[in-house]
Parts: structure tokens; sequence; C-alpha cells
């Protein structure tokens, strides 16, 4: 009776340990983000299922520094979604509304994609940026796009996207080899920070401390075809 009595209690406590294993305490997480080409980042809204996408042929452009980046993936065709209407008042940032800035945001985005994705290996192709408090897509080009990357901008508008084309006045090339020049000297020439302006009309140097001589210095380096934009910038942080 007695053995009886405890393998029934030890069943039950079986039963229990098994029933909680696997089960954690705390707060749900919270929704993940979504980041986009101008560089806003928001509560992600329900995301659609993966769409595999054709690999490209070739590989994306290299930045200076780095090893080639893997080629950018197009988009399958019919994946943008629909853009919400824009309500009367205009886009509110409340990520729980249906027609909020980071809903159109990320139909935006996809285009995007796509034009970096068939634009990838074009010397003329300079940057592409998303607004989605007005529903805009701004691609920078120098010269006149390809007929791939004008058919994703008919698609983009057909979808009512507002799209402009601007021009940029340098291939990003040009600009590449002046940071290339730039990029081993950054301490030696009190610099923070470097890049491309995003409309490919010359670079943007932060320096640590902002000086006619430093100023002069770095436009001696890069030489007087390339336009530089100055701006004081504390040196980061280190990690």
């Amino acid at each position: 009776m007695i053995r009886r009595m405890l393998a029934a209690v030890i069943g039950g406590l079986l039963v229990a340990a098994c029933a909680s294993r696997g089960t954690t305490t705390g707060s749900a997480a919270p929704p993940g983000a979504v980041s986009s080409a101008g560089g806003l980042v928001s509560p992600a809204s329900p995301l659609a299922p993966a769409v595999s996408s054709p690999a490209p042929a070739a590989s994306s452009p290299v930045d200076v520094g780095s090893e080639t980046p893997p080629p950018l993936p197009t988009p399958v065709f019919g994946s943008e979604g629909t853009l919400p209407p824009m309500p009367p008042g205009g886009r509110s940032l409340d990520a729980s509304d249906p027609d909020s800035v980071w809903a159109a945001q990320n139909v935006i985005d996809v285009f995007a994609q796509e034009v970096g994705a068939v634009a990838q290996n074009s010397a003329d192709y300079c940057d592409v940026a998303v607004d989605g408090f007005h529903d805009g897509l701004t691609v920078w080009w120098h010269g006149i796009p390809t007929a791939a990357t004008a058919g994703v901008l008919v698609r983009a508008r057909h979808a009512g996207i507002t799209v402009a084309v601007l021009p940029a006045a340098f291939e990003r090339a040009p600009l590449n080899a002046a940071i290339a020049v730039l990029v081993d000297r950054m301490q030696q020439l009190g610099m923070s920070e470097l890049s491309l302006s995003n409309d490919c009309s010359g670079l943007k140097v932060g320096l640590i401390v902002l000086t006619p001589a430093g100023e002069a210095a770095i436009k001696a380096v890069v030489g007087p075809g390339i336009p530089v934009k100055f701006e004081e910038m504390a040196a980061p942080s280190p990690a």
C-alpha cells in the first residue's frame, strides 16, 4: 500500500515537472524595428512571408576598406505590397495606425531595394532615399538612368509613390578614389568622419577641430576637382 502511494506521488511530481519544462517568465519582447534607405527606424508592422529572389549575375561595387560585398538581391516582382492611402491630415508616427509613416515606408522600401539591385553595377548610379512622410522615392543619378532602373520607377509611380530623379554631379568612382587617398591619413589630418555626400556632389569630412589650415591640408590631398564639405565633429568614443 505504501509503495503504491509513493509511486503515485512520484508520478505526479514527474508530470508537473514535464508540464513546466520549456517555459520562462518575463514580459514579451517588443516588436522588431525596420530600417529605411532614408535612415529612419520604426516599430515594424507585420511582415509578409519572406520571398526568395533570383541571384544577380554580377557583384556590387566595392566600398573603400571593405571586402567585395555580396550582390544585392532583387525583390520578386509584386512583392512591394500596396501603399496605404494618405490620411487627410497626413501620415502619423503611430505604428498601430494602418496609414502611418511606417506602413507607407515599408512599401516604398521595397522599390528602393529594387533600384539598388538593378543599378548596383552602373557607374552612374549614386544613391536612393525614402521619404515615408510624403510617399517619396528619390534617386540620384549621373546622367540618364538605365532602362531597368526606369522600369522600377515607372511601377513605383503607378503604385502612387512620388518619384524624383535628381542629377548627381559626379560618378561614384572619382569620389571613392578621393576617399581611398584620405582614409589612411584620417588621424594625421585630424579627421573624425569621411563619407560620400548623399547626392554624390562631393565628400563629407568631419574634423575634430575645424580650422582653415586643416581644411586646406585636406583639399590639397584631394585635389581641386572634388568639392569637400567640412563639419566640426568630435572623434568617436572608443567602444
